[in-house]
């Protein structure tokens, strides 16, 4: 028998926020520390016009929460529900030798790439889904479907699945001049999620999510911009913003294949960078908080 729904918002988060601390998965014995911290977890209504909107602002191809249901589960299997977002704060121990990197990631964040990016946030996102069915719902997590893609487009890599998006829509923040997205425990987070038929009450966007950069010092109040100085390979800019395919190009390329090994860390996950999300000022923290 199904959880009855008011309870359902409590439990979910607080059964992410155990798996999240008591999960192997989720430490490195090399750095005898965890590769996350404590997650924040938000719901967002499926049928929010949102959704439809990012056909115009992602591209036609992204999925909306029916569709990314229905692609799974066949065609009209779907008679509404919620999206679960979830934060995975990176930790204070990887985030500090990030902090000290002036040319490309530390050991830490490479380490981070591959056993917490890859392997860990997957395993989250499949635990999230078995503990919904597990209650009597039917659960997709559209990041471990066959239909999941991720395309090339003029202006760089498109996915038809957008975490920072979906976050978005579920009130946990806003982007940032480099296409990061700030929430409350900062701009240092991976973020996973899964739709399912259960509906609860959605989490409203707060006031500075009215303003799709609204957490970012640089884009809201033209101040700030270390992000850009930290950029090694001058990806970012306050004119031109993100430059998706000069920071793919070095986060995946050669190189940082090459590091990634070279540091314990598998080539297809790459070392990544993350310069951009840390020793900056909402690396840990929304910014807005305390410049309003």
């Amino acid at each position: 028998m199904a959880v009855p729904v008011p309870d359902m918002r409590e439990l979910i988060a607080a059964e992410m926020k155990t798996y999240v601390s008591e999960d192997k998965g989720n430490f490195c014995e090399e750095l005898q520390s965890p590769y996350y911290e404590e997650p924040i977890i938000q719901f967002a209504a499926a049928n929010d016009p949102l959704f439809e909107e990012y056909k115009r602002v992602v591209g036609p191809d992204h999925a909306t929460p029916q569709e990314a249901f229905e692609r799974t589960l066949g065609t009209g299997s779907f008679d509404g529900g919620t999206v679960v977002s979830v934060v995975l704060p990176i930790s204070e121990t990887i985030r500090k030798a990030n902090r000290a990197q002036k040319a490309r990631a530390s050991r830490e964040w490479a380490l981070l790439r591959t056993f917490g990016d890859e392997y860990f946030v997957r395993s989250a996102r499949q635990h999230l889904a078995g503990y919904l069915t597990g209650l009597g719902y039917r659960a997709v997590a559209p990041l471990d479907t066959d239909w999941y893609s991720i395309h090339g487009a003029a202006g760089g890599p498109v996915s038809n699945w957008s975490e920072r998006h979906i976050a978005y829509a579920a009130g946990l923040g806003t982007f940032s001049i480099n296409d990061g997205f700030i929430t409350e425990k900062g701009i240092a987070i991976r973020l996973l999620s899964v739709v399912t038929d259960l509906q609860v009450p959605p989490d409203a966007r707060a006031s500075s999510n009215l303003s799709h950069t609204g957490n970012c010092l640089l884009c809201s109040k033209g101040i700030c911009g270390v992000c850009i100085t930290r950029c090694p390979v001058q990806a970012i800019s306050k004119e031109g913003g993100h430059d998706k395919i000069a920071c793919m190009k070095f986060v995946y390329g050669e190189e940082s294949r090459k590091w990634a090994v070279l540091n314990g860390g598998e080539a297809e996950s790459g070392a990544g960078c993350g310069l951009c999300q840390t020793k900056v000022p909402c690396e840990s923290r929304n910014p807005m908080r305390t410049a309003r």
